[in-house]
């Protein structure tokens, strides 16, 4: 294709096709190729996705870095992975209220410190709508960490995964005016029943929670706790892996919500799990407004033993409460495990 016929391409199509494609790279390739694509880099229509990994000579390069100090006001979103214990990145072009446009953060490999250090700067970002944290570091000070977020006064979205956490998260819960504008929460890191409900008294505003826990760490509800208003929640997703049937009711009973959707997967040794009564009894009282339910739960297979019941015990799921929602029950083995699910009919 000829200048001249790129050149009667148009706006447009630019900028559908930059939307694709990485903010540096395109700066790259098109800065100084004409005077129409310069013009183009340079409209406040155009905003720069960032996604650069640890290994990346780039990311130390001054053109990278006269590009983000040149550009601030067209960054939409930084995907960065963090070198272990440097903090020349963001020395180099530190975030500060010039990124207005700014939406979305993914930080990988990231180092406790640096982490503070980082969020304590987002603070200021007028558009900071989604931040994702992926680190295998071990974190040590996991309460200043939410604190800083639960502190950005935009963020609707936070995922936050960390597979060390080498202290207990004693937040305190909070006050009506501390509380954050977060929607979406997704916790992938060790943490009790009682650390989670602290975090979510910050967030009255959630809609969507899911917790993964993979760790052996223990989810007893050792407190009493106070009662938490979550109008606007209407998805819980849980995967754990040793909770008891009456400390998942007591958690979820602490919570003054509206429940639609439900994923609940535990490998669990208490069989209070297959009683179809006392789920049917649990979800009328505390969730009447459910309509999709989605439940796993995984036993081992005893040698000495073919099964942890007779497929006669799970009739209590085909009452009128489970054939009216057409949530079905179901029994699968392999060689060492059993596992039973319940899901929407298909």
């Amino acid at each position: 294709m000829s200048i001249t016929s790129i050149e009667n391409l148009s706006n447009d199509f630019f900028y559908e096709l930059f939307d694709y494609l990485d903010g540096y790279h395109i700066y790259e390739s098109f800065s100084n190729l004409n005077y129409r694509f310069e013009q183009l880099l340079k409209s406040s229509y155009l905003l720069f996705k960032i996604k650069l990994d640890s290994l990346s000579d780039e990311l130390y390069s001054d053109t990278f870095t006269q590009f983000i100090l040149l550009n601030k006001h067209q960054m939409l979103s930084f995907h960065l992975s963090i070198p272990s214990e440097d903090e020349l990145c963001f020395s180099l072009f530190p975030i500060d209220s010039s990124f207005d446009h700014l939406e979305s953060l993914v930080l990988n490999d990231v180092e406790s410190t640096i982490l503070c250090l980082i969020l304590s700067n987002l603070t200021c970002l007028p558009r900071l709508f989604s931040l994702t944290i992926n680190t295998w570091h071990t974190l040590q000070d996991l309460n200043d960490i939410y604190r800083l977020i639960f502190d950005l006064p935009k963020l609707k979205y936070i995922k936050f995964s960390a597979e060390y956490i080498d202290t207990s998260l004693s937040l305190p819960f909070a006050l009506e005016k501390q509380t954050s504008t977060i929607e979406h929460l997704l916790i992938d890191h060790p943490c009790t029943l009682n650390e989670l409900s602290a975090l979510l008294s910050h967030t009255p505003q959630l809609r969507r929670l899911k917790f993964t826990d993979s760790n052996d760490s223990n989810s007893t509800i050792t407190t009493i706790l106070p009662p938490i208003r979550l109008e606007n929640l209407t998805n819980i997703s849980f995967d754990v892996l040793f909770m008891t049937f009456d400390e998942f009711k007591m958690f979820i009973k602490n919570f003054e919500c509206k429940l639609k959707v439900l994923h609940f997967n535990n490998r669990s040794e208490d069989k209070a799990y297959l009683d179809g009564n006392q789920w049917e009894e649990f979800i009328l009282k505390y969730l009447p407004q459910l309509e999709k339910f989605y439940f796993q739960y995984d036993e081992e297979i005893e040698l000495e033993s073919h099964g942890s019941a007779d497929i006669d015990d799970f009739n209590e799921f085909t009452s009128p409460f489970w054939i009216e929602r057409k949530w079905v029950f179901e029994t699968e083995m392999d060689s060492c495990t059993i596992m039973h699910s319940i899901r929407p009919y298909k």
